[in-house]
C-alpha cells in the first residue's frame, strides 16, 4: 500500500477499518489497537481507491437497509470498550516520553484560551455592518477570524492536556485505593499521551475519547461499589442495633465519609467506609460474646428456679430455641427469647422465696457457693490464669444479696460455680507446681483405684484423675464458712496459707461416704 493511502488510514476511525477489513477479508477479530488494524491492513497493500471503494459499498448498503443506520456514539463507544477490556502489551511509555509528555502537558494547561476579543470583535463588525461602512466591516471580520482559528488551535490543545491529567489523576486515585490498574486503562492513557505528542487532531480525539470513556467508566465502577456498600452498611447497622450493638463510632465514620463524597475525595471516601463496616463487625463481635454470656445467665436463671420447685418445661424449649437462634446468628430473636424467658422464670422463683424456709435454704447455698468457690478464683488469678469472669459474677452476687435480691444471687452464684468446676484441673495443677498440694506416696484412690491422690493444706485429699475427694476431719459449718476470710496469696512463702483458706468440697454423689468418715472420726475423738 503507498505512503498516502496508509496515511488515509490512520484518518479512519476503527470502525470504519473494520469495515476495510470485512470488505476484503482480513481477520482482526484478535486485535485491540488501532494502530494494530492499520498495520494489518497495510500488509495487504490495498490502495487507497479500493479502501474508498469499500467505505462507498458499506454507505449504500446503509442506505439500502435503513433499520441498520449507521453507526452511533454508543456502539462506538461499546466497541472501545470491549477493545480495551482485552488484555495489551506494554502500556508504558518510554522514559524520554514521559518527561516531553508532562513537559508539554505543564505548558498547555498554563495557555488557557479565551474567546472574549472574539466576541468584542463581531462586535466591532457588526456595528461597522449598521453604519455602512463594509470595507471596515471586511477587515475587522478577517482579524476575528484570525483570531478565533488561532484560539481554537489553543483551545483544542489545552482541552486535551486537561483530560489527559484529570484523567491520569483519577486512576491514581483509583489504584492508590483498588491497587494496581486495569491494563486497558494504561494502555488508554499511554494511547493518548502518544497522540498528544505526535498525532494528528483525529488521532487525539480517537484516543482521548477512548481514555474518557474507560476512565469515566471505572470512576462510575469504583462509586457504584462503594455506594452500595454504604447501603449495606446502613441496613447492617440496623439490625446490629436491634439486639443492642453499640455503633455510635460506625455511624460517625459514615458522616464524613459523606463529606468525603461531597468534595470527591475518593480514596478517603472508601477508606471511611471500609473502616466503619470493620468497626460495625468489632462491635457486633463484641455484642455477640455479650449475648453468649447473657444466654448462660438465663440458664442458670432456669435451673435456679427449677432448684426451689417451679415448673420450667415450657421455658427450656424457649431457651432452647434461644440458643438455636444465637449459634445460628439470629441475634435479634436471641435477645428477645432470653428476656422473656429470663423475666418469666425470675417472677415464677421470686414467687416461691415468699416460703421463708425456701428463702433461707437458697441464702445458705449462695452463700457456700461463694466461700467455697470465691477463694478458688482469688488463687487463680494469682496463678496468672483468666477468671475475670468468675469474680465479676462473685461481685455481682455479693451486691445482689446485700440488696436482698435472691433470685439475682442465686444466678449469679450458680455462674460462678458453673465457671469454677471445669478450671479445677488447671488450678490443681498449678498448685502442683508451686508445692501448694504434695503426692501422697503408695496411696490409691478408692474410686478409681490409680496412685493419683493429692493432699491440701487443710488435710482434704483428692484424685487428679478422677475428681474424687475427701476430707480427714469434720467438714466445716455453715457459721464457719461464713467467717472464713478470703485471703489472696501474696508470696510463694505463704501458699499453704492460701490452700488451708481453699475448701475443696467432696463429690455431690458420695455424701454418705463423707458423713460415715465423720462419724468414724468423730467416734475415735470420744473414745
Amino acid at each position: 500500500m503507498s505512503p498516502g493511502s496508509s496515511s488515509y488510514l490512520n484518518d479512519l476511525t476503527l470502525w470504519k477499518l473494520k469495515i476495510v477489513a470485512e470488505e476484503y477479508g482480513i481477520d482482526v477479530s484478535n486485535l485491540k489497537h488501532k494502530r494494530d488494524f492499520i498495520d494489518k491492513i497495510s500488509s495487504r497493500n490495498l490502495t487507497e481507491d479500493q479502501v474508498r471503494l469499500a467505505l462507498e459499498k458499506a454507505k449504500l448498503k446503509s442506505q439500502e437497509s435503513p433499520e441498520e443506520g449507521p453507526r452511533d456514539e454508543k456502539a462506538i463507544t461499546a466497541e472501545l470498550e470491549a477493545i480495551a477490556e482485552k488484555p495489551e502489551g506494554s502500556p508504558d511509555l518510554p522514559k524520554k516520553d514521559r518527561v516531553t509528555v508532562e513537559r508539554n502537558i505543564d505548558q498547555a494547561l498554563l495557555m488557557r484560551p479565551s474567546f472574549f476579543e472574539i466576541d468584542s470583535a463581531n462586535e466591532s463588525v457588526w456595528s461597522k455592518m449598521i453604519l455602512g461602512d463594509f470595507n471596515e466591516a471586511m477587515r475587522l471580520n478577517h482579524e476575528a477570524r484570525t483570531k478565533v482559528l488561532a484560539s481554537f488551535s489553543a483551545f483544542q490543545v489545552y482541552s486535551v492536556a486537561v483530560s489527559i491529567r484529570a484523567a491520569e489523576t483519577l486512576l491514581s486515585n483509583l489504584a492508590d485505593e483498588k491497587g494496581p490498574l486495569d491494563s486497558n486503562l494504561k494502555t488508554a492513557l499511554a494511547e493518548a499521551k502518544r497522540a498528544f505528542i505526535g498525532g494528528n487532531p483525529r488521532s487525539r480525539e480517537e484516543t482521548l475519547n477512548e481514555l474518557e470513556v474507560l476512565a469515566a467508566g471505572a470512576y462510575k465502577a469504583f462509586m457504584e461499589k462503594n455506594e452500595k456498600a454504604e447501603a449495606d452498611l446502613c441496613a447492617l447497622l440496623g439490625d446490629y442495633e436491634s439486639f443492642g450493638t453499640r455503633t455510635e463510632e460506625s455511624r460517625r465514620l459514615m458522616e464524613i465519609a459523606g463529606q468525603a463524597k461531597r468534595v470527591f475525595n475518593i480514596a478517603e471516601y472508601s477508606r471511611l467506609v471500609n473502616k466503619a463496616r470493620e468497626g460495625a463487625e468489632k462491635a457486633k463481635d463484641a455484642r455477640a460474646g455479650e449475648l453468649g454470656r447473657q444466654l448462660k445467665v438465663v440458664s442458670a436463671a432456669v435451673e435456679e428456679a427449677k432448684e426451689v420447685g417451679v415448673d420450667t418445661s415450657a421455658k427450656e424449649q424457649e431457651l432452647r430455641e434461644a440458643t438455636d437462634a444465637y449459634q445460628g446468628s439470629s441475634f435479634s430473636k436471641a435477645m428477645q427469647l432470653m428476656t422473656a424467658v429470663e423475666r418469666a422464670v425470675d417472677i415464677a422463683h421470686l414467687d416461691k422465696l415468699r416460703n421463708r424456709e425456701v428463702e433461707q435454704k437458697q441464702v445458705e447455698r449462695v452463700n457456700t457457693t461463694i466461700v467455697t468457690y470465691a477463694p478458688d478464683l482469688q488463687e487463680a488469678a494469682y496463678y496468672g490464669m483468666d477468671v475475670q469472669e468468675g469474680l465479676l459474677f462473685v461481685n455481682n452476687a455479693k451486691a445482689a444479696l446485700s440488696n436482698k435480691d435472691i433470685v439475682a444471687a442465686a444466678k449469679f452464684a450458680r455462674r460462678v460455680k458453673e465457671i469454677v468446676q471445669p478450671m479445677q484441673k488447671d488450678i490443681d495443677h498449678m498448685r502442683v507446681e508451686k508445692g501448694v498440694i504434695k503426692h501422697v506416696n503408695e496411696a490409691r484412690c478408692g474410686k478409681c483405684g490409680k496412685e493419683s491422690l493429692y493432699v491440701y493444706p487443710n488435710n482434704t485429699q483428692k484424685c487428679m484423675e478422677c475428681g474424687h475427694s475427701f476430707s480427714l476431719v469434720a467438714p466445716p459449718t455453715l457459721e464457719t464458712l461464713a467467717e472464713a476470710e478470703v485471703a489472696t496469696p501474696k508470696s510463694e512463702g505463704n501458699t499453704a496459707g492460701a490452700g488451708t483458706a481453699t475448701q475443696v468440697p467432696a463429690d455431690d454423689d458420695e455424701p454418705s461416704e463423707r458423713k460415715a468418715q465423720t462419724r468414724t472420726l468423730r467416734g475415735q475423738k470420744k473414745s
